[in-house]
């Protein structure tokens, strides 16, 4: 049998193919908005995308910057490693983890409206060295992260398709550069959505091919009593009676609460999730994150229980690609799960499948990336040290070369991490001790008035050594011959112990360093003496405008933050402790009846879930969406050009109607 699914053929063919066709597409978009509404790419369109993308689009950023190679893989190991409770644990600390950064989203948005970086509130803040330290954290994380993502695709493309696996992790973000460097930061929500339809498609095939048509499987109840054999044949040591059917499993706890601490650093610190809170319209940003978040949670929680389960279940089936053998740990590890599951239930074309979402995650994902390091190297770099008058002419200039630059250099380092042997899971929480601690630097930045200067640039760093020590004391205690190497310190129990001691040390530190000369700071002050004068000189009256933050808005802004608190604890307390830990407590094993209900619970879900990221943003921009389909064949009036600029802008009242002014989310 030859090592790999698929020949090079279909890895070549995806990666310049599909990237081909994605920065054509993604170009022509980026020409038409520029020629049919009227829309210069400027500096602060680049970088902001004017600030006021509607929440159809948001959702579809959100649920794009959330979904990772890692997710799409991990969520399959996590439930092929645990069973079902695997892909329940992935989804609910991601959506946890979405739901609490809309919060600081939210906060953006009423404090500091006009910024095109999260780390230029360090700066006015905290001063010049406070803004080193910020940017420390934030650019590692981007680094890091993108690091991360180009593993994953390269990884998952390689082990596939025997693709070279260098030139995976090169081209890859190809594609992602050209259009970025047309579209910026609008063409990036493009990219989000479209590359998010079809992560959708595939993973509602999946979810109703493994439930409702397979051969192989086919119902809920024929997959149940697939996994009760594989209980008997396969016991699984961590859980309750070796069942793949429980919640009750010691391991997955530990897991997933270093991948939510993780997260702290890979979501708060990397100013990719920040640029396009930036980005949100004011009243777009709570719905369109709450309801991304929603949306999200049913990817790694289908996918998870469709082809994580169909890769146990089919164990003992001929057509499992290691009949009659389960995986091994250097299969599983590399996410082969998902691709051996697609390719029994679908053959050849179901693994070309698994590549192509693997693709398209990367892709998409590493596009938010290029923009935001790209934003911060040319505004809390170049415009701050080196050309503080720099022109809107001279920061788009700059801002292409950065993006350039960025990607060879990713490249490069993901090159770098394959051929040291990291793994994604160990780099996630490296990411977690090393850079988490910066989790409490940006909440006590936005929330707390009293955080001073010596609260960042000494709690924090002091949090990162704290944690690095904890994680490799850990590691001599629970390692087997009491050594410190990569294995003992990829163990679940040091890995917990770093993540713990990191991220919570630095909040004690914060608040401690905090009260030694306190500051009273008032963010209003700060938007009219700093961010108003920061937007260039090539920005429009519209930019302008949605730089700043109406009396109105900030009523609805601070109810948003009101809700938004109910219901990251409601979800903290029923999805996180109450249901996991109940079932744990009991040690539940899931009923014909109740796996048949959780099976149809996902399936309508996932379709709602779709419906919703697919068709609204389609209809929050139909009138836009009508008027260019008449520019293109001629028959668009003067009249309707102007009327159009009332049409999708419902967040403020304009009166100018000698000029067609199309936010991004006019596709």
């Amino acid at each position: 049998m030859s090592e790999f699914v698929l020949n090079q053929g279909y890895g070549y063919g995806i990666v310049l193919g599909l990237g081909a066709l994605f920065s054509v597409l993604m170009i022509a978009l980026s020409w038409a908005i520029a020629k049919f509404l009227n829309q210069k790419q400027d500096s602060e369109r680049f970088t902001t995308a004017s600030r006021n993308v509607k929440q159809g689009l948001i959702s579809s950023a959100v649920v794009s910057s959330w979904t990772w190679p890692a997710t799409l893989l991990t969520s399959n190991l996590w439930t092929y490693s645990y069973g079902i409770v695997g892909a329940y644990w992935y989804s609910v600390t991601g959506c946890f983890q979405i739901l609490v950064f809309t919060l600081v989203a939210i906060e953006i948005k009423l404090k500091c409206p006009g910024i095109h970086t999260i780390a230029e509130v360090a700066k006015v803040r905290f001063g010049k060295w406070g803004h080193f330290c910020y940017l420390f954290y934030s650019l590692g994380t981007n680094v890091i992260v993108s690091g991360m993502i180009l593993l994953g695709g390269s990884q998952g493309i390689a082990y596939t398709t025997g693709m070279n696996i260098i030139a995976a992790c090169f081209l890859l973000p190809v594609s992602v550069c050209i259009y970025t460097l047309f579209g910026g930061l609008q063409a990036t929500f493009l990219s989000d959505w479209s590359h998010t339809i079809v992560i959708y498609i595939m993973v509602i095939v999946s979810i109703v091919t493994v439930y409702c048509t397979s051969d192989l499987i086919g119902s809920p109840d024929k997959m149940y009593d697939l996994l009760k054999d594989m209980g008997e044949s396969f016991p699984l040591e961590s859980s309750a009676n070796g069942s793949y059917l429980t919640f009750a499993n010691k391991d997955i706890i530990l897991t997933a609460w270093n991948a939510l601490l993780g997260g702290a650093a890979t979501v708060f610190m990397d100013p990719s999730y920040s640029q396009k809170a930036i980005a949100a319209g004011s009243k777009e940003v709570m719905r369109g994150y709450m309801l991304g978040g929603i949306c999200w949670q049913i990817i790694p929680l289908g996918l998870g229980t469709s082809m994580g389960l169909a890769s146990l279940a089919l164990t003992k089936n001929p057509a499992f690609f290691t009949y009659p053998n389960k995986l091994t740990d250097l299969e599983a590890g590399r996410g082969l799960s998902l691709v051996y599951a697609m390719t029994a239930i679908f053959g050849k074309s179901g693994a070309a499948c698994a590549v192509v979402m693997v693709f398209m995650s990367a892709t998409s994902a590493m596009s938010a990336e290029l923009i935001s390091c790209s934003s911060i190297l040319t505004y809390d770099f170049y415009k701050t040290y080196v050309n503080p008058k720099a022109s809107g002419k001279q920061l788009v200039y700059v801002s292409h070369l950065n993006v350039i630059g960025f990607s060879l250099c990713m490249g490069a380092l993901a090159v770098v991490f394959n051929y040291i042997g990291v793994t994604l899971g160990w780099l996630f929480s490296f990411v977690g001790i090393a850079l988490g601690p910066a989790f409490f630097g940006l909440l006590g930045m936005l929330f707390y008035k009293k955080m001073n200067t010596m609260a960042l640039v000494v709690g924090v760093p002091s949090a990162t050594l704290c944690g690095i020590v904890g994680w490799v004391a850990s590691a001599t205690r629970y390692s087997s011959d009491g050594r410190v190497d990569k294995a003992s310190l990829s163990l679940s129990e040091p890995l917990a112990f770093g993540n713990f001691i990191s991220v919570f040390s630095s909040g004690i530190f914060v608040w401690i360093l905090s009260q030694v000369k306190s500051q009273s700071w008032n963010f209003n002050e700060m938007n009219e003496t700093y961010f108003e004068t920061q937007i260039a000189d090539d920005a429009d009256s519209d930019e302008i405008e949605f730089s700043q933050v109406s009396k109105e808005s900030v009523k609805d802004l601070r109810k948003h933050i009101f809700i938004t608190k109910i219901l990251v604890f409601c979800q903290f307390i029923i999805f996180l402790i109450i249901i996991p830990l109940s079932m744990y407590g009991t040690k539940y094993i899931f009923s014909r009846k109740l796996f048949r209900g959780y099976v149809c619970i996902i399936i309508i879900w996932a379709f709602l879930a779709a419906m919703w990221i697919i068709f609204y943003p389609l209809y929050e921009s139909k009138s836009n969406l009508i008027f260019v389909f008449k520019k293109l064949i001629g028959k668009a009036s003067t009249d309707s050009s102007a009327d159009l600029s009332q049409t999708d802008t419902s967040s403020i009242e304009r009166e100018k109607l000698d000029k067609t002014s199309i936010n991004v989310a006019a596709i």
